[in-house]
């Protein structure tokens, strides 16, 4: 049955209850194709901004192999790891309680990508995470906004990394186009440059394929109104900018606010294809670099082009600044005017639950009691993070969008629905987390042989069937979506001789005054064998008779 009904203008959202974890010195690496980056930071204590202590970078070129073959060998993970490791010492010695990586394109795409994450977080024990291309593109958003204070009115902004290019336009307080494509530097030189050896039909072919897979996005631009100012991050651009200042014979400047203009770049692509073209390297392109420039500076050009940019200004912080900039806000540690982005994660909830039409007063309902029985039966039935709380109110929140497309079913469209929605502000894992959990408010219990569930790591499946037969029991309570119960107590029943019996489990219900809960009731009584076999207990319901006609 599919909700016609639409937000509600005013209603004050929940949250998740959850508290996001982070301390005052905070290390990101960003875990990217061509290389990885670190950063550390400090918020200062009046907490309007936050001073950068030291920046380490480091060529991962084993990691970007792994583009082509969609797998990470081992010696590309022992690399990996050496790396993070030594990051990891730095960042503690300069003090950083947190110790963030993240994760993109080339590990995202890798057959073994959460394998590998998991064996980082296992031996270096940080806190190692895959993002998709769109939460990506909202950190960099986030990195532009924070290191540029005085942009305003609408923008775009493109990042031209290794394995993808993010394309965002937006103004202060949103993002109203956020998009991802496979055209990063190390990826197109692969793929064009790979085997072959440079030519003339190769570079017009690279230039047309850009251009092919940047005209769709173009024209949802325009159709926004286009972008009057656009910014560029990366190091791809800001090397051209480095040889585009070189040219003028001025002083060495400040990269952090330049200005490149159309008719430079052109220029500058130009001589790169020429170099290319004669086997040569670019002078004053890094070796590194210099592998990677041709198909990098091809798509920097194809993309001023294709979005009608007569210039573009460089922004030195990108996706690490963004990310810190982002655990700050939602740590408390930072306030600076962008307090529009300090919740990405109940926002994005909220966004699904709006743009499918579920019933909010009922998604609120069943978060809040699964809430309730999580925070009740931590250390007496599980002992789970609090981190693992905030799995369950996304699902919770989001457990029957699926009905947008069908009653039947509905829990397999929800999942489906979240795991394709595009959730911000989550990992990947996460998202498939919250995704398996709504799959399983109802239905088959887990199986190794659903497809859903094979895509759980091992060691997360007991998490998502607890998860599970919690959130059946908390979405039952609301069987007649009345928003009947208040609240709820789980207690511990008492055994002989006065000691309690850790088989049997007591569920207290307080009723609203004058209301009945017979579906309530019923529908727990139903679903209660799933958390039964969870947990190994027996529960035993009991209604609070205060007040009620039950």
């Amino acid at each position: 049955m599919k909700s016609s009904r639409s937000p509600l203008k005013g209603r004050v959202r929940s949250k998740s209850w959850v508290r996001v974890q982070g301390g005052p010195v905070l290390a990101c690496i960003d875990m990217g194709t061509n290389s990885f980056h670190m950063i550390v930071c400090q918020a200062t204590p009046e907490r309007s901004h936050f001073e950068v202590i030291t920046r380490v970078r480091e060529a991962v070129p084993l990691i970007r192999r792994s583009l082509s073959a969609h797998y990470i060998d081992e010696e590309g993970v022992r690399s990996a790891i050496r790396i993070l490791k030594d990051m990891k010492q730095k960042a503690l010695q300069r003090g950083a309680t947190t110790v963030l990586a993240l994760a993109t394109s080339a590990v995202r795409e890798s057959e073994n990508g959460e394998a590998v994450l998991d064996r980082i977080r296992q031996e270096l024990d940080i806190e190692a995470k895959m993002i998709s291309g769109r939460e990506e593109a909202r950190l960099i958003y986030l990195g532009v906004l924070w290191s540029m204070p005085s942009l305003s009115g609408n923008f775009g902004i493109v990042d031209i990394g290794g394995g993808s290019c993010e394309i965002i336009v937006g103004n202060r307080k949103e993002r109203v186009f956020s998009e991802s494509y496979k055209l990063g530097a190390a990826r197109l030189t692969q793929r064009f440059f790979g085997k072959a050896a440079v030519s003339e039909n190769t570079i017009k072919s690279l230039h047309d394929e850009v251009a092919g897979v940047l005209r769709p996005a173009a024209w949802k631009i325009n159709e926004l109104g286009g972008v009057p100012h656009l910014i560029g991050t990366s190091g791809t651009l800001q090397a051209l900018a480095r040889l585009d200042h070189e040219k003028s014979g001025e002083e060495e400047a400040d990269l952090h606010g330049y200005t490149l203009q159309l008719s430079n770049l052109a220029a500058i692509v130009d001589e790169v294809e020429h170099a290319a073209l004669h086997g040569r390297k670019v002078e004053g392109i890094s070796a590194d670099r210099n592998q990677t420039i041709l198909a990098g500076s091809v798509v920097a050009l194809e993309t001023l082009r294709s979005l009608g940019a007569s210039e573009i200004k460089i922004c030195t912080a990108a996706l690490r600044e963004g990310a810190v900039v982002d655990r700050f806000l939602q740590t408390g540690w930072l306030e600076c005017g962008l307090d529009n982005h300090k919740d990405p994660r109940s926002d994005s909830v909220h966004f699904l639950l709006d743009k499918y039409r579920a019933s909010i007063e009922h998604a609120e309902q069943v978060a809040r009691l699964a809430a309730e029985i999580f925070l009740q039966t931590n250390w007496l039935l599980h002992q789970y993070p609090e981190s693992v709380g905030h799995l369950l109110w996304s699902s919770a929140m989001l457990h029957d969008i699926g009905t947008f497309i069908g009653r039947n079913g509905h829990h397999k469209h929800s999942y489906y629905l979240i795991k394709n929605g595009g959730l911000l502000g989550h990992s990947e894992e996460e998202v498939n987390l919250i995704a398996c959990i709504a799959r399983y408010h109802r239905g088959a219990f887990p199986k190794d042989s659903h497809d859903s569930f094979e895509t759980v790591a091992p060691g997360d499946r007991k998490l998502v069937g607890d998860m599970s037969a919690i959130l059946r029991i908390a979405e039952a309570l609301d069987r007649s979506h009345h928003q009947v119960i208040k609240n709820v107590k789980i207690t511990m029943e008492p055994a002989s001789r006065g000691k309690l019996d850790d088989k049997q489990v007591s569920l207290s219900l307080n009723v609203q005054t004058g209301c009945k809960c017979e579906s309530e009731l019923w529908a727990v009584n139903e679903k209660k064998a799933f958390f039964e076999h969870q947990f190994d207990v027996a529960l035993k319901v009991k209604i609070n008779a205060e007040g009620t006609t039950t």
